[in-house]
């Protein structure tokens, strides 16, 4: 039997594309390797605690359109709550403050939370608010590493620390070093530039209801999911797509196909087809870096909110996935995650090293940890979490549209003007099935 359009990857990327043919009336076949849909997004039922998790910690922002549009068309926007107006808290062992909007026209909306920001002196606020009005006002010429374009405009180290570079790694999963100017720019001018821009939305339940919730979207509208299904190579007759192969030796025939997978992945699946190898090339250059997420369960609250974003600490950013997804507030176990961005510090350290330091970080922040009980800890890894948009790295992402008739490609690594976040692969995911679904038309 012929399939309209078959979608490689089960992950934000692949399940928005069979969404949206789905939708324009097309009844796609989406195929994924693991056991349950998600991909890097996916959630995990560890043996101890017997509790959902997500692999990673996720936010979105207000600005994060495709996703919001996404989660409506589902049915799942209830799935994400975001602030009613951007207030990021920051802590350390001796200073609290907050990233806060004002209700002024952007980006004066964050001129007062910048000149009360008591963790840089009065010249480097003022100073911080010179470079966002240059990034305003066009930004980077040309694309060099961030960090040395901020110091061009009178950032101090101090300032990178304490400002950018929090920013950058929250974001990007890198360093102000590592992020090429114009992703940095990208970021700042659509989420913190704009009014509610940067408003943090927060998952209000593990992302699998999500992907729960896709998948009915799918089969009610006469699409279909298999998991369990992993495609080991692309059929490819006279530089046309004629289907795929499966492990188990089935072949699956379309003469429209988007591949969603990393880039090594797809490698593996075109290992026959050279006219791929180009764009293969290019991608395989790109730099990968890891995430660490540490989740705690306590007998009781220890944040002093839902999330906070970590200064002078060995902790980067914590969470308070107990409140975040509607558990009662100041009684019972309540569940933390740590959450360790560009972490090639954390990524081969010991398990028990990365509780037991994060763990005495974490209270050096809230006094209230050393109150409480840890009742258990779990370390969740991911080396390749995201790729990093060093300078010059949208030369090597290809777009939707490739070499070979009627395949197509989705991933937050091609080309989507995003760098690598929930909200870029579902855009991706958008973009091919345009593409696939004008070739079944």
């Amino acid at each position: 039997m012929r399939n309209d359009v078959i979608i490689i990857g089960g992950g934000f990327a692949g399940v928005a594309a069979a969404c949206r043919l789905a939708g324009d009336g097309l009844r796609p076949l989406l195929l994924e390797r693991a056991p349950c849909l998600g991909g890097r997004a996916a959630s995990v039922v560890p043996k101890e605690p017997s509790e959902v998790i997500d692999i990673g910690q996720h936010v979105l922002m207000r600005c994060c359109s495709a996703s919001t549009g996404f989660l409506a068309r589902i049915g799942a926007s209830d799935a994400i709550r975001f602030q009613p107006s951007l207030s990021i808290p920051i802590v350390s062992r001796t200073e609290r403050a907050a990233l806060r909007s004002a209700p002024l026209p952007g980006p004066l909306h964050l001129a007062p939370t910048l000149l009360r920001y008591r963790f840089l002196p009065l010249r480097d606020r003022i100073r911080a608010m010179q470079a966002g009005v240059a990034i305003a006002l066009g930004g980077a010429r040309s694309d060099v590493p961030f960090a040395r374009w901020l110091e061009g405009r009178g950032q101090s180290d101090r300032a990178i620390a304490a400002l950018w570079d929090p920013i950058c790694v929250a974001a990007l999963n890198a360093h102000a070093t590592d992020v090429g100017a114009r992703a940095a720019h990208q970021l700042v001018r659509d989420a913190f530039l704009r009014p509610g821009g940067a408003d943090i939305g927060l998952f209000t339940a593990p992302l699998c209801e999500v992907f729960a919730a896709a998948r009915r979207y799918l089969e009610t509208r006469g699409g279909s999911v298999r998991v369990r299904a992993g495609a080991t190579r692309l059929l490819v007759e006279d530089r046309g797509v004629s289907g795929v192969q499966l492990q188990t030796g089935e072949l699956l025939r379309a003469d429209s196909i988007v591949c969603a997978v990393p880039p090594w992945e797809l490698a593996r699946l075109a290992e026959d087809t050279p006219a791929l190898r180009p764009l293969i090339d290019a991608a395989s250059r790109l730099h990968w870096a890891p995430i660490v997420n540490l989740h705690a369960w306590f007998d009781r609250p220890v944040l002093d909110g839902e999330f906070a974003v970590a200064v002078d600490s060995p902790v980067q950013a914590a969470f308070d996935i107990t409140q975040s997804h509607g558990g009662a507030s100041g009684r019972g176990v309540t569940h933390i995650v740590v959450s360790q961005s560009a972490a090639d510090d954390w990524i081969d350290r010991p398990f028990d090293e990365v509780s037991r330091s994060l763990v005495d970080a974490l209270a050096d922040l809230f006094p209230r940890v050393r109150q409480a009980a840890c009742l258990r800890t779990l370390v969740v890894r991911h080396r390749r979490a995201t790729f990093v948009p060093k300078a010059g790295t949208d030369r090597l992402r290809p777009s939707a549209v490739t070499p070979i008739d009627g395949l197509f490609l989705a991933g937050d690594w091609t080309l989507t003007g995003w760098p690598s976040t929930i909200e870029g692969a579902i855009r991706s995911g958008i973009a091919a099935a345009a593409h696939a679904g004008i070739v079944f038309g």
